[in-house]
């Protein structure tokens, strides 16, 4: 009898919008509970999706996911860009969830490989502590905030977020 994890319950989230959507995502690769990947083809291009979770949001109104990335993950996307960037495009998935869940307070963030080089030092040359990107969710908005190790959330006492689209799923 299979066992039922907790990352089985946000990885199936994630595929369930996948499927309800049209597509059929294929496994590619799954080591850990930390990730997975998925291959996914589309009528308009064919994807890698490099997919994290987090169920531990910071703030009480507008949420916060930070996502950390071990030295293995940072290797792993290098690789990953290295072998597969030339015919499929990498896009990562973060689900933010929490742990008593409500639809208000979850969502799907689809970001881009540039926005994600963004955020976050592949090559680790900025030394601002580990590798992270963080996605807020302000209440009523519908952009989402990305910034992260690389990048400064506010800047000159400004806002200096990467704004993102909540419903970028339905656009791959």
């Amino acid at each position: 009898m299979a066992t039922i994890r907790k990352a089985d319950y946000y990885y199936g989230a994630l595929l369930s919008a996948l499927v309800n959507g049209g597509l059929a995502p294929a496994l590619f690769e799954k080591e850990d509970d930390n990730r997975q990947i998925y291959e996914v083809t589309t009528n308009k291009a064919s994807y890698i999706m490099y997919t994290k979770y987090n169920t531990n949001p910071s703030g009480s109104k507008d949420f916060t996911w930070s996502f950390v990335f071990s030295d293995h993950e940072i290797a792993e996307i290098n690789k990953i860009d290295l072998e597969h960037s030339k015919e499929k495009e990498i896009v990562f998935v973060f689900i933010c969830a929490q742990k008593q869940p409500s639809d208000s307070n979850q969502v799907i963030a689809i970001v881009r490989w540039n926005e994600f080089l963004e955020c976050v030092d592949l090559q680790r040359q900025q030394v601002r502590g580990t590798p992270r990107l963080s996605i807020k969710a302000v209440k009523g908005s519908p952009k989402l905030r990305l910034y992260g190790s690389k990048r400064a959330d506010v800047l000159d006492g400004k806002d200096h977020t990467i704004k993102i689209e909540r419903n970028r799923l339905n656009s791959l």
